[in-house]
């Protein structure tokens, strides 16, 4: 064990970002957002940086919640341990509270940026190395919002380089056949149009709706068209619709990666590291997909740098991870960061340049 790698002190603070614009999906909207800054000291004094910035409606957490957890319960928990010890660490933590996946997020994340400072080495040699050659194919997100707003949206990030456009839509039917269109016939050729319901639909409209877009435009998936327990549901619509259907919200750790996974609900699997309780667990979701033959995409909870830097670095390391990744999106949308230098200058003709320097590669400034 590397010499000074016990935990010997765990803090947290939340910080309020304002957005650049209001945010929207079908479960909810914000024009700020709040998030949890977690800061894991070690006995060598090593210091790894973690974040975690759930949406209640999204996730049954929010960052004021996340706090208390982990000052509470998962603090205590973890100080003496070794931060190499990963899999102990997450016992550990499940052992102290159940669920709360965000806020084991964070201490998740703080705990690997550390090992990869400790270790002199960039966070993803540590996941397995990087296979992607340094780069992470990313997709953009457009809320929901006035069509003309939409469009403009759309069309500014292809120009950007993002090769993958993904709308959001689930809250009027009429409308997201209408936008879909709009924005592909904006956008033309070369960029793929990626959409996410957000559970907004039931089955019926789900496959009313997709069939309707399918006559019109091509378009590479659809997200969580309906309610996260309905995994019959997600068979039914697979079964009636030509356009793979990718999960998220049915998936916070691997126990229901197996469960979706096994009960033929899905195509395409976003996984997103806030949401299934940190690095480790998302490596264990990746490998359920990936031996099952189920291609992954990364995605974001508007994580700042920290956040981001993170997915950034699982994708880069993760084969499984095989479509676009929205995971550089809350970079973009905030006003300011929580680090010296945005991820969002890591950016590059629609790629993630991954950081090549030891840990996550961001320098916090909090």
């Amino acid at each position: 064990m590397k010499a000074g790698s016990k935990i010997t002190n765990v803090q947290v603070q939340v910080v309020e970002v304002p957005l650049k614009k209001q945010w929207q999906i079908s479960l909810y909207k914000a024009n700020v957002r709040r998030h949890a800054i977690v800061r894991v000291s070690t006995e060598s004094g090593v210091v790894g940086y973690g974040e975690a910035s759930p949406s209640p409606a999204f996730m049954g957490e929010g960052a004021d919640g996340v706090a208390t957890v982990i000052r509470t319960y998962l603090a205590p928990a973890v100080t003496g341990l070794e931060i190499f010890d990963v899999e102990k660490l997450h016992l550990a933590m499940d052992g102290a509270i159940a669920g709360n996946e965000a806020a084991k997020s964070a201490i998740d994340i703080a705990v690997h940026d550390a090992m990869g400072k400790l270790l002199d080495e960039p966070l993803y040699r540590l996941l397995g190395g990087n296979t992607k050659a340094g780069r992470v194919a990313l997709s953009w997100v457009v809320s929901i919002q006035g069509d003309a707003e939409a469009i403009e949206e759309a069309k500014r990030y292809a120009a950007m380089g993002f090769r993958t456009i993904k709308l959001k839509i689930g809250k009027e039917p009429k409308r997201d056949v209408a936008i879909v269109e709009a924005v592909a016939k904006a956008l033309g050729d070369g960029v793929a149009i990626r959409l996410d319901a957000n559970q907004g639909y039931d089955v019926g409209t789900a496959v009313r709706v997709i069939r309707e877009i399918e006559e019109k435009v091509p378009i590479e998936s659809v997200e969580q068209p309906v309610p996260r327990w309905n995994l019959e549901g997600l068979k039914v619509i697979r079964s009636k619709v030509a356009t793979p259907i990718m999960v998220d919200e049915a998936i916070f750790g691997p126990q229901d990666a197996l469960k979706v996974i096994t009960a033929g609900a899905c195509d395409i699997v976003n996984i997103k590291i806030g949401k299934v309780g940190g690095i480790w667990p998302a490596r264990k979701v990746a490998a359920i997909a990936g031996a099952a033959g189920v291609p992954c995409t990364v995605g974001s909870n508007l994580e700042l740098s920290i956040g981001s830097a993170a997915a950034l670095h699982f994708a880069a390391a993760t084969a499984a991870v095989k479509f676009p990744s929205d995971l550089l999106i809350g970079p973009f949308l905030h006003e300011h960061d929580v680090t010296e230098k945005s991820l969002s200058e890591w950016f590059s003709d629609g790629y993630g340049l991954v950081p090549e320097v030891p840990g996550l590669g961001v320098v916090p400034i909090v």
